[in-house]
């Protein structure tokens, strides 16, 4: 499994002795890539390849799956590294130039001599150092790291710019509510003034029918015990 400081940039190294193209040495460090056995069967190709042999160095991009292998040669020895396909093909050779003078350093006679695979254990101390170090790019790169923090500011805006975005919409959402009830109550206010006007009115009519009932009445009462109003002045 990949450890909380990987990243999975560098992926798998290997070392050949070109005088009868046998690998020497490996270090599987991304193991929660392809297996080992796919890496090393690539590295063996590049190994026994004479036109890329005879380039001194090589990028072969997609060697494994999303993996690009690239190489650097001497005299006696041929180094491989496998990186994430973006990885900064500078820092690859970079890499791969620490790689061999570290095995320059230690191994140089032992590798004359080394069966298939057989230094793996000795170079694996820091060939494991060399592969985390460089893992991290923006540790080991000037550049890649001024592009990281590039990248971090960006993430950082665009995140802010999202959060403005999502804080605009909710704006925009508080304002059409805002307008639907005041809509609303324009037209409860109206429905309400035309009720408060048809009820005016029904009072009005109301007052006035009682009103005309009430003379009506007394009209009666009045032309019926008031003879000289009625026009009788006959006396009993």
């Amino acid at each position: 499994k990949m450890s909380g400081r990987e990243k999975g940039n560098v992926r798998y190294t290997a070392i050949g002795r070109i005088a009868d193209r046998v690998i020497i040495a490996t270090h599987h460090h991304h193991t929660a890539g392809p297996p080992a056995q796919k890496y090393l069967a690539v590295s063996q190709k590049v190994l026994n390849s004479d036109k890329v042999l005879s380039q001194q160095s090589a990028n072969v991009p997609n060697a494994v799956e999303e993996s690009s292998c690239l190489m650097q040669a001497d005299k006696d020895y041929m180094y491989i590294v496998f990186v994430e396909k973006h990885y900064p093909e500078r820092v690859a050779f970079d890499m791969l130039r620490q790689v061999g003078k570290d095995f320059k350093d230690g191994h140089s006679e032992e590798g004359k001599v080394a069966t298939e695979n057989s230094l793996s254990k000795a170079v694996k101390k820091w060939m494991a150092a060399t592969s985390s170090k460089f893992d991290d790019v923006a540790a080991v790169d000037k550049v890649a790291g001024v592009q990281a923090q590039v990248d971090d500011v960006k993430m950082t805006m665009e995140d802010n710019v999202q959060q403005m975005l999502r804080q605009h919409e909710k704006l925009e959402d508080l304002e059409d509510k805002a307008d639907t009830m005041r809509s609303e109550a324009s037209k409860f206010k109206k429905g309400a003034g035309q009720l408060a006007s048809r009820m005016w009115w029904q009072n009005a009519r109301l007052c006035m029918i009682i009103s005309v009932v009430v003379v009506i009445i007394l009209l009666i009462i009045i032309f019926s015990v008031c003879k000289p109003c009625r026009g009788d002045n006959s006396e009993d």
